[in-house]
C-alpha cells in the first residue's frame, strides 16, 4: 500500500508549495470524506487501503510546482501501483478509481480558491495534468491487475476441470481390462481418446494462463522484526565495493518471512548491480500507523521513464545495458507484496538515484490467500 511520510524532501522555499503543504491535512480529509461519502465501494475500507497513494500525489504536486517540474507523476510508478491495489483490494469498477482523482482534483482548486492562493496558467495546467496522468495510470494499472484476475481464474478452473477427467480417463481404462467385448473396447477406447483431447485442450488454456497472468501467491505468515531480517540479508550479500547503510526501527509484524527476504535480497541486490558502486544503497523500515514502509535508494543513472512499467512485467527486460538484469526478479517482487495486500513503487530521476520503496499492511493475515 502506497503512502507518504514527512520526509518526502518538499521544497517549502516557494511560497505556493508551502501553502499546499499547510493545507495537506485539510484537503487529505475533505477528499477523504467526499470519496467515502460518494463512492459506496470505498466506505467499506480501512485507511491504510483507503488513503493509499494520494498523499504521495499531493507531495508530489507540491514539488512540482516548488521545481517547475512538468508532471508529478514523472519517474513513478505510484498511479499505476494504485490502481493495481484498487483492483486487488476493493471492489471498485474502473469508474470507481477515475472518480476519487475527480474528487481530488476538485478538492485540491477548491482549496486554492478558498484560501485565495494565487495560481499562474502554468501552475494549474502542472495541477491538472498531473492528476489527468494519475488517472490515466492508474486505470492502466487497475486494467493489467483486473486481467490478471480473470487468468488466475480461468488457471483455477483449469486445475479444477482436469480433476474429473482424470477420474473418467481411469475408468473408461478399467472398462477396457474388465471386458473382451469388441464393441464395449472400441467404446472405452473412444472415451480415453476424447479425454486426452479435452485434457490437451485444457493444459493449453493453463499454459498459456500461467504465462500471461500471476498466480496470487500463498504464504505462510509469522510475527517477526522486519530490522533483524534486514540486517541477516545484508550480511549475506557481496559487497561489491559498496556499503549498505540501514536506518529505521524495529517493526513487528505478520508476513511470510521466506518470501520477503527474496524481496529485499531482489531489491538490494539490483541497487548494488544497477546502482553507482562509489555510494552506498540506503535501506530504511519505519512504521506509519498500520503500515511498514520499506524503501532501497541507490544512486546512479535513473530508469528511462518510458520503461518503468515495463519493469513489473515477466519476461520484459530494459534495453539499455546497465539494466539487462531485469527479467524476472521485479515481477517476482510485486507479486510478493500484493499478496500480502501491499504494493511497490519505483521512483528515479536524475541526480535523486532509484528507490524502491515496499508498503505492506503490519497484519497481513487479512489479506493473503490461505
Amino acid at each position: 500500500m502506497i503512502t507518504s511520510n514527512e520526509d518526502d524532501g518538499i521544497d517549502e522555499t516557494n511560497d505556493l508549495a508551502s501553502a499546499f503543504c499547510a493545507y495537506r491535512d485539510s484537503v487529505l480529509d475533505q477528499w477523504r470524506a467526499r470519496v467515502e461519502n460518494e463512492i459506496p465501494a470505498a466506505a467499506a475500507l480501512d485507511e491504510p487501503v483507503l488513503v493509499n497513494m494520494v498523499p504521495k500525489l499531493f507531495d508530489n504536486i507540491a514539488n512540482a510546482l516548488s521545481t517547475a517540474s512538468p508532471m508529478a507523476t514523472a519517474g513513478t510508478n505510484m498511479a499505476t501501483a494504485h490502481g493495481r491495489e484498487r483492483a486487488n483490494l476493493t471492489d471498485y469498477a474502473s469508474h470507481d478509481v477515475i472518480h476519487e482523482l475527480q474528487i481530488f482534483r476538485e478538492v485540491l482548486f477548491s482549496m486554492t480558491s478558498e484560501h485565495g492562493l494565487k495560481l499562474s496558467k502554468h501552475d494549474a495546467q502542472v495541477i491538472g495534468r498531473s492528476i489527468e496522468e494519475a488517472a490515466r495510470e492508474s486505470i492502466s494499472g487497475f486494467s493489467e491487475a483486473d486481467r490478471e484476475k480473470s487468468v488466475d481464474f480461468i488457471a483455477s478452473l483449469s486445475h479444477d476441470l482436469r480433476n474429473p477427467l482424470h477420474v473418467a480417463n481411469a475408468g473408461a481404462q478399467l472398462i477396457q481390462l474388465k471386458t473382451a467385448d469388441p464393441s464395449i473396447l472400441n467404446l472405452a477406447k473412444r472415451i480415453c481418446k476424447k479425454i486426452a483431447e479435452a485434457d490437451a485442450m485444457i493444459q493449453t488454456l493453463l499454459d498459456a494462463s500461467m504465462r500471461y497472468g500471476r498466480m496470487k501467491l500463498t504464504l505462510t505468515l509469522t510475527c517477526f522484526d522486519i530490522m533483524t531480517l534486514i540486517e541477516e540479508v545484508c550480511a549475506d550479500l557481496p559487497l561489491m565495493g559498496q556499503r549498505v547503510r540501514v536506518f529505521g526501527e524495529p517493526v513487528i509484524g505478520q508476513w511470510c518471512r521466506v518470501s520477503i527476504k527474496r524481496v529485499l535480497e531482489n531489491l538490494i541486490g539490483n541497487a548494488q548491480k544497477y546502482g553507482d558502486n562509489t555510494e552506498p544503497i540506503t535501506v530504511r523500515a519505519y512504521r506509519d500507523k498500520e503500515l511498514l514502509l520499506l524503501s532501497i535508494h541507490n544512486e546512479g543513472p535513473p530508469i528511462p521513464w518510458a520503461e518503468m512499467d515495463r519493469l513489473f512485467k515477466p519476461y520484459q527486460r530494459i534495453e539499455e545495458t546497465s539494466f539487462k538484469g531485469w527479467g524476472l526478479g521485479l515481477p517476482f517482487v510485486q507479486n510478493v507484496v500484493e499478496s500480502h495486500g501491499g504494493s511497490v513503487i519505483v521512483e528515479s530521476d536524475v541526480g535523486k538515484g532509484t528507490t524502491f520503496t515496499v508498503s505492506l499492511p503490519i497484519n497481513a493475515d487479512q489479506y493473503v490467500k490461505s
